[in-house]
């Protein structure tokens, strides 16, 4: 029983991450691109800050139950589905949470950045690569559950 109260608590953690880079890399990622500097710099900056807040409780909690899970019950779902995720923060931390604090910062202050294009675009690059991984995340946690 605890064990599929783990599971289930990380996919439905990992699926409000998937969902919200699902619309970033569908939606969101294209908008920008039609956007004004300044708009990218409003919207995103004060969406990234709002986002960095809240975000990572369904992050680490998916881990964290991905991880109770495999010590408990070793599976390779589950285990893949925990390197998955752990390549998930890693590409956040490394590319994206630094754009995020520029961009909040720049939007706290009411100042647009010469390069938040450039800030964009690299933010952009790994989005794909991100909804990619959770979905894959998603889909092996639910193995794990049919296991």
């Amino acid at each position: 029983m605890l064990s599929q109260i783990l599971l289930i608590i990380a996919i439905m953690a990992a699926g409000v991450v998937y969902g919200t880079d699902m619309f970033y890399a569908l939606i969101v990622q294209k908008a920008a691109a039609l956007s004004k500097d300044s708009s990218i710099v409003d919207l995103t900056g004060h969406t990234h800050l709002i986002a960095d807040q809240r975000m990572p409780v369904f992050g680490i909690s998916s881990i964290v139950c991905s991880l109770v899970y495999t010590v408990l019950n070793f599976n390779g779902y589950t285990l893949a589905a925990l390197v998955l995720l752990l390549v998930h923060l890693f590409l956040y931390m490394r590319i994206a949470k630094p754009v995020n604090t520029i961009l909040s910062a720049a939007a706290k202050k009411g100042l647009v950045p010469e390069n938040v294009r450039a800030l964009q675009k690299r933010w952009d690059s790994i989005i794909g690569y991100r909804a990619a991984l959770l979905t894959a995340v998603i889909l092996l946690l639910l193995l794990a559950l049919k296991a």
